[in-house]
C-alpha cells in the first residue's frame, strides 16, 4: 500500500470532476420520479444504460489507453457494474415510486457515513474523529433541509427501505471502484459499467414490458431518458470515477451530501418553491461539512 498526498492541483481537478455528477444526480431525483409516470422503473434504468453503452463503446474502443482485462479482474469488474448500476437503480427507482424525492435524497446522503463505517469494520481503517464530526454536521444539514420539503405524505417506510438498498449497493460499488480504478483506464471502466448494467437490467425490463405494458412515452419522457443517459450515466459515471482516483472514495462520497441541496435548489428555481430559513441553514451545514471532511481526509490510501 502507498499513500498519496492530495496536492492543490489534484484536489482542484477532483472537485471539478465530482461537481459534474453531483449536479446532474441532484436533479435526477425529480427527473426519475417524473419520467416513471410513463416508463416503468427497470425499463427506465435499462434504457438509460443501453443508450449510454452505445455512446461510450465507440469512444472507449478508440482510446489509446484501451487494454485487455486480466482474468482475475473480470468478476470484480462485473460486480462493479452490477452493484453500481443494476441493484442501485433497481432499489432507487422502485424506492422513488413509494417515497418522496426529498426522502430519497436524504437517505442517499447517508452513503459517506456508511462508506466510512464499512472502511472501519472491513478494511480496519483508523477512526478519524474530525471526519466523523464533519459527516454528522453535513448530515444534520440534510435533515434540516428536507424537514420542510412538504412532501411527507408521499413518503413511506417501504420506499425508504428500498432507497437504503441503493445505499448499500453504492457502498459495495465504492469498495470495488477503489480497488480497480487505479489499475484500468477510467473510460474503460465506465464502458464496462454501462454494458454490465444494460445486460443485467434487460430481463427485468422485458418482464415489465410483458406484465405492465405502458403506452408510448411522450417527448418529455424521452427528454428525461436523454438527460439520464448523457448527463447522469455517461458523463456522471466517467467524472465520478475520475474524482475517486484524485480524491479517494471517502472524500468523493462526502460530496453526496450536496445532493439534497441541488434537489431543493431545482425546486426553488424550476417549480417556484419558497426559499426558507431552514433551507439556507441546511445548505450552510452541508457545504461546511463537505469542506471540513476534505481537510479531515487530506491524505488517502490506494492499492
Amino acid at each position: 500500500m502507498i499513500t498519496l498526498p492530495l496536492t492543490p492541483r489534484r484536489t482542484a481537478f477532483g472537485v471539478f470532476c465530482v461537481s459534474v455528477p453531483i449536479l446532474s444526480w441532484g436533479i435526477s431525483f425529480v427527473v426519475i420520479k417524473t419520467t416513471m409516470n410513463e416508463i416503468p422503473p427497470l425499463t427506465l434504468a435499462f434504457l438509460r444504460f443501453f443508450l449510454a453503452s452505445l455512446i461510450v463503446w465507440p469512444w472507449a474502443s478508440k482510446a489509446k489507453t484501451w487494454r485487455k482485462v486480466a482474468k482475475e479482474d473480470r468478476l470484480p469488474l462485473f460486480l462493479l457494474g452490477f452493484f453500481g448500476v443494476t441493484t442501485y437503480f433497481a432499489f432507487e427507482n422502485f424506492g422513488l415510486l413509494y417515497t418522496s424525492a426529498s426522502h430519497g435524497a436524504l437517505i442517499i446522503a447517508t452513503i459517506p457515513l456508511c462508506t466510512e463505517l464499512y472502511g472501519i469494520i472491513q478494511q480496519r481503517l483508523p477512526i478519524k474523529p474530525m471526519l466523523i464530526a464533519a459527516s454528522l454536521t453535513a448530515l444534520g444539514g440534510v435533515f434540516l433541509l428536507v424537514s420542510n420539503d412538504g412532501a411527507g405524505s408521499t413518503a413511506s417506510a417501504t420506499g425508504d427501505l428500498l432507497i437504503f438498498g441503493a445505499v448499500a449497493s453504492w457502498v459495495a460499488y465504492s469498495a470495488y471502484a477503489d480497488r480497480l480504478l487505479h489499475r484500468y483506464p477510467h473510460l474503460l471502466i465506465t464502458m464496462l459499467i454501462m454494458v454490465t448494467g444494460a445486460v443485467t437490467l434487460f430481463p427485468g425490463a422485458l418482464l415489465e414490458w410483458v406484465l405492465t405494458p405502458y403506452p408510448m412515452p411522450s417527448m418529455n419522457a424521452w427528454l428525461g431518458v436523454a438527460f439520464l443517459t448523457v448527463f447522469c450515466s455517461v458523463l456522471g459515471y466517467h467524472f465520478w470515477n475520475l474524482a475517486i482516483s484524485h480524491l479517494g472514495v471517502t472524500m468523493t462520497n462526502n460530496f453526496l451530501y450536496v445532493l439534497p441541496l441541488i434537489g431543493v435548489s431545482s425546486g426553488v428555481l424550476l417549480l417556484n418553491e419558497p426559499l426558507t430559513g431552514q433551507i439556507v441553514w441546511g445548505s450552510i451545514l452541508i457545504i461546511g461539512g463537505v469542506i471540513s471532511g476534505h481537510f479531515a481526509d487530506s491524505r488517502r490510501t490506494v492499492p
